[in-house]
């Protein structure tokens, strides 16, 4: 390959080159003895006159001016033998530079080359393998060698070389060697500038200043890092260690004169943060992961604290899921995580302490969600991402700039603008003259200053100081005053568009030409003039002391809104209404005319005429005098009209009081609050009964909590949120909620009976109630206001009763204490009417069962065979007194992400959403892989291998009423595969859904069962749940059912913090054995060899008697009878016999 890349160059050299040129006959001569040696041919060329070129026809060859060869660059063929040896080149008298590739070599060559080659290059050669002795003076030399021997290299060898490279060929490039600094030897510490060497020993470099390249061996003594702090004057360095996981050395953190640092570490998963601002020289800094995974450094996200005070470009190769904060990189010139597989959002990006280019790069990862419109003042990359939403318009004004390349740096996105941007909006540029400087700044002002193009004479080009935000132009050579200008025009040529801006380059205050009213209907005013703004924060108007809230301005128009009407203010139509203008700190003031209608102010007034004392009224051209007011209206947020000298009140006093003209002063009538009786007083002694906040806008009281209520929160709503109910004979009932310190007329009533009350406080009732049976009503009245409920209370049955009846004698006994089955043989399920799943790993045979959690979706699954069960939350409502819903949240996947980083059990998954605000729903996902007890309410359980444990809690839901409740809904689902298995019948591979374990009668729990090629689907639904801690009553129901899915809803109280704790697990269905294997062949015709489940054998053997050859419907049908008694009755040494036969 080496010799076709060679071959290529010299007939590209070859065909470009029309000079012929020619070297010495000496030097001639020795190139043909080189060769000879190295066993090529490839170095010359003869030409028509017969005559051998060297300097223009190879690229391996270098001459002078003179045609004196320079430099050579060789490859020793395979077929050659010869060792080559210094004198080869003794004859080339100019000789300066030397590379050798896969050359045999003599063991003194090192040493006893012509002094004239300076810079030496030796690549997979052999004979010489290492260094022995001081090595002549080069100004360049690199050996890459084989070698695997064990020495010392001393430093004092390569004291008079400028740049030494020393590693091994093949990956990982490491020798076996050890560097040594023998100080006593050494003379020169200034004329090494670079060094580059495998060491397993890190030497002392004290005294030297060279850059440094050190990869540390495989041998490599950690003690040695302690010489790092040796290192004081090395200002450019490189490690490597591949060897095993390790922290970045504490040493190399306190470098302070170190400039260039880059880390290539197989690092451990850190277990601080770095903190590197002591290295107070460094200007660049890398971190390169070189863990087995890429993984390990950047696990937990970004491991630095802090960084150098003075960095300048920050590099990071590895993985890097999360995305880190942008607060350190602020100062930062190049921050490149590019490559970084980062799965996250982006944070938000800080501006930089001083105005700069800092370039950002994010392309190649998967970084989701929004750009934040703090990155408009940075040149960033996202490209190839998942990036979605708007690109911010500071960007997509400029994606016609293609010298900038702004457009390419956010393709391969999933951006909603990016094949139609639409137009710039968010242009806002500004004028500053600072000395010789102009100064433009604002926003969106472009990555480009050549756009920039003005009407000044001159050098016009703009040099961009920050993108977007900052650029300057040289005063010196452009004229922005001629002819007298007050502004300037500037356009952006962006593409085929221009854009054009006129700003001032003089300090003048606003010019208004003429104002327009739009009436009371709109209240919206217009003002054109010039020097004005296009910045919206730098513009403010007050009509007649009304805020006019400004929605749009450029240089010569601005359009307001006013706050709040003027007819509420000033009887219209009014003559003189004070208009202040303010741009940039600049105020002008003019009277204009208003009224009902829309109406416009345009005539100016003479400026002669105006004086300091008078103001121009643009409605008839006149100035008029400024009356000052008798007293300082503003104390009472007053106006003066200076006009007419008198105080105009606030709002005239919201037509609910009368305007005191002297002083700007109102008196409200009764009920009315604030200095402008625009207040409303609310009803309560005090105020809303100190539980609430009085809206003085109606009048109208807030209450503090949806448990008080009236019209003044004085009355309390009461609730409950849990029972402790009593057994059926009757007894002590418990109830558990809010129901205040005040209880007029209070009753309980459960069933059709009222429960004698005992005791009662805030938080709990204590009765007692008599003999009943199964769910009742309850209901809690005070207060002339009642709270029930239909199925929170459940007498404790005496008797527990099992779920299906246990299937039957023959599967299980009902355990009446307990409410649990207790299965016989090898019957299982919490019905006892199913097998268990047999674990090919035991020996047993059959498929295994796997559980896997979706971290995307937040859903789980059980997969056993070609059946696979899917669980998932799919909703939260908010369910009305009268079962009527009043809010629904979809929960389909938008789960976050679980971080599992810091759980030590790597099966349980924790999912987490945030729904109004404050309202976290959490889902606990546990993948059980062996039988595993569980207690949750007071209720023991166990949960089978190859099951699925969730548990869900609301914490915090922001009800709208006390007698509201929730509801959580759940979907399990039977997914079809298209692979069938033998022995399964079409009626087999049908989903069947029974749900009629959903009773609610069981004291413990609701069932269903999902089954599908005779594997069945438990999904278990205690009947108790922990309301507020404490527990409690809850029912399920079955929503809807499908063909493959049914959707269960668990109904919770009123609760804070509601936990839920279902689980679901497969098992064989009570009429197969689990032993079915993968047909063959699709179309039923097997020989002899064809693979035979245990379950066809054992059906075989048994009706031999009747038939050799059983029909694949015979089969099945006959199979079903016998299967029940053979688990049993056959033992599984019995099995493996039959399958040997």
């Amino acid at each position: 390959m080496k010799f076709q890349k060679i071959f290529i160059i010299f007939v590209i050299v070859l065909l470009c080159s029309r000079t012929i040129k020619s070297i010495s006959v000496d030097e001639s001569n020795c190139m043909s003895i080189l060769a000879n040696q190295l066993g090529i041919t490839y170095l010359s060329y003869t030409n028509s006159s017969g005559q051998i070129q060297y300097c223009i026809y190879s690229p391996n060859i270098v001459c002078d001016s003179k045609e004196s060869i320079t430099g050579l660059t060789l490859s020793q063929s395979y077929f050659s033998s010869n060792i080559i040896t210094s004198n080869l080149f003794i004859c080339f008298p100019n000789l300066n530079s030397l590379y050798l590739n896969e050359a045999i070599l003599s063991d003194d060559i090192l040493y006893t080359l012509p002094s004239t080659i300076k810079s030496l290059h030796l690549d997979s050669c052999t004979g010489v393998t290492n260094v022995t002795q001081k090595l002549p003076p080069y100004d360049y030399l690199e050996i890459d060698t084989f070698s695997s021997d064990t020495f010392i290299f001393n430093i004092s060898w390569v004291q008079n070389i400028k740049e030494f490279y020393f590693y091994n060929v093949d990956f990982p490039y490491t020798l076996n060697t050890t560097f040594v600094t023998d100080f006593e030897n050494i003379e020169n510490f200034t004329r090494l500038e670079y060094i580059a060497f495998s060491t397993n020993v890190i030497p002392d470099l004290t005294g030297f200043s060279c850059g440094v390249d050190m990869l540390l061996g495989l041998a490599f003594q950690t003690s040695s890092f302690d010489k790092l702090l040796t290192f004081g004057g090395v200002e450019e360095m490189m490690i490597w260690y591949y060897s095993r996981p390790i922290d970045i050395p504490t040493q190399l953190l306190q470098l302070s004169g170190m400039q260039n640092l880059q880390i290539n570490l197989n690092f451990k998963v850190p277990t601080r943060q770095y903190d590197f601002s002591n290295l107070t020289s460094l200007l660049i800094l890398q971190l390169m992961d070189k863990s087995t995974n890429y993984n390990n450094l950047g696990r937990n996200g970004l491991p630095v604290s802090k960084l150098p005070p003075n960095l300048s470009e920050f590099y990071y190769a590895g993985t890097l899921k999360k995305s880190p904060s942008m607060e350190i990189f602020k100062d930062i010139k190049v921050v490149d995580f590019s490559d970084c597989q980062m799965d996250d959002t982006l944070k938000e990006a800080y501006q930089p302490t001083k105005y700069s280019i800092n370039n950002l790069y994010f392309q190649s990862n998967t970084l989701y969600g929004t750009i934040p419109e703090s990155y408009c003042n940075f040149i960033s990359d996202f490209s190839v991402n998942t990036l979605s939403g708007e690109i911010p318009n500071c960007f997509t004004c400029f994606f016609n700039d293609t010298e900038s390349d702004v457009k390419n740096k956010f393709a391969n996105n999933k951006f909603s603008n990016y094949a139609t941007p639409g137009p710039c909006t968010s242009m806002k540029p500004n004028l500053l003259v600072n000395g010789t400087t102009l100064i433009l700044y604002g926003e969106s002002l472009g990555f480009n200053g050549k756009l920039i193009k003005t009407n000044a004479t001159g050098t016009t080009t703009f040099i961009m100081v920050q993108p977007n935000s900052y650029f300057t132009l040289n005063l010196k050579t452009t004229n922005i005053y001629a002819k007298g200008a007050r502004s300037l025009i500037l356009t952006w040529t962006v593409g085929s568009e221009i854009r054009k801006f006129t700003l001032p380059i003089v300090k003048q205050a606003p010019v208004p030409a003429n104002v327009t009213y739009g009436g009371i209907i709109t209240n919206q005013v217009e003002i054109n003039g010039e020097f004005f703004s296009y910045n919206i924060t730098d513009v403010s108007v007050l009509v007649g002391g009304i805020d006019c809230l400004v929605s749009s301005t450029t240089f010569n128009q601005i359009k307001c809104t006013l706050t709040k009407g003027i007819d509420q203010t000033i009887v219209l139509p009014s003559e003189f209404i004070f208009a202040d203008i303010i741009v940039g700190g600049n105020k002008t003031s003019v009277y204009i005319r208003l009224q009902e209608i829309s109406y416009t102010n345009n005539k100016k007034c003479n400026p002669e005429l105006c004086t300091s004392n008078s103001y121009c009224n643009l409605n008839d051209g006149n100035c008029y005098p400024y009356l000052e007011c008798a007293s300082n209206c503003t104390i009472n947020n007053a106006v003066c009209n200076h006009g007419n000298g008198l105080c105009e009140c606030k709002n005239n006093c919201s037509n609910a009081g009368l305007c005191n003209v002297s002083d700007g002063s109102c008196s409200c009538n009764s009920g009315r609050l604030f200095n402008d009786c625009s207040g409303i007083q609310c009803p309560g002694t005090p105020v809303c009964s100190n539980r609430g906040n009085c809206n003085t806008s109606n009048g109208k009281c807030i209450c503090e909590s949806i448990i008080w209520v009236g019209n003044a929160c004085q009355d309390t709503q009461h609730y409950v949120n849990a029972i402790t109910p009593s057994n059926e004979n009757g007894g002590k009932v418990l109830l558990f909620g809010w129901f205040g310190s005040t209880h007029l007329n209070l009753s309980v009533i459960i069933g059709s009976q009222e429960c004698n009350i005992t005791t009662i406080n805030e938080t709990v009732i204590e009765c007692d109630i008599g003999s009943g049976k199964g769910i009742v009503s309850t209901y809690v009245y005070q207060n002339s206001m009642e709270w029930s409920s239909q199925t929170m209370y459940k007498y404790l049955s005496i008797q527990l009763k099992c779920p299906n009846d246990c299937t039957s004698n023959l599967n299980g006994k009902c355990d009446t204490i307990k409410g649990v089955c207790i299965c016989n043989g090898n019957f299982t399920g919490i019905d006892c009417g199913s097998y268990p799943i047999s674990n090919p790993s035991d020996g047993s045979g059959g498929s295994k069962t796997n559980t896997t959690v979706d971290d995307n979706t937040g859903s789980g699954s059980i997969n056993n065979g070609n059946v696979d069960y899917q669980v998932s939350i799919t909703s939260l409502l908010e369910i009305g007194f009268d079962g009527s819903i009043i809010k629904q949240y979809n929960l389909t996947e938008l789960w976050g992400k679980p971080d599992n980083s810091s759980n030590m059990n790597p099966n349980v998954h924790t999912f987490t959403q945030r729904i109004e605000n404050n309202c976290t729903i959490t889902s606990t996902i546990e993948e059980v892989s062996n039988n595993k007890e569980f207690s949750f309410a007071g209720i023991n359980f166990t949960v089978t291998g190859g099951s699925l444990k969730l548990s869900v809690q609301i914490l915090n839901y922001p009800y709208g009423s006390t007698l509201n409740t929730l509801q959580i809904r759940m979907k399990s689902s039977a997914l079809n595969y298209s692979t069938s298995k033998c022995g399964t019948s079409q009626e087999d591979q049908k989903v069947s859904i029974d749900s009629n374990g959903f009773t609610n009668e069981n004291d413990n729990l609701n069932y269903l069962t999902i089954t599908k090629n005779n594997r069945k689907l438990y999904g278990r639904f205690l009947s108790k749940m922990l309301s507020d801690g404490r527990s409690t009553f809850t029912t399920s129901n079955v929503i809807s059912t499908t063909d493959n899915d049914v959707t269960v809803a668990l109904n919770l109280p009123h609760c804070d913090s509601c936990l839920l704790d279902p689980d679901f697990s497969i098992l064989l269905n009570s009429d197969v054995k689990d032993n079915e294997e993968t047909c063959d062949n699709d179309n039923g015709n097997h020989d002899d060899t064809t693979k035979v489940s245990k379950t066809t054998i054992i059906a075989i053997c048994v009706s031999v008697g009747g038939a050799a050859i059983i029909g694949a419907a015979g089969y099945l049908i006959y199979r079903k009878k016998i299967v029940e008694v053979l688990p049993s009755t056959i033992p599984n040494s019995k099995l493996k016999k039959l399958n040997s036969k």
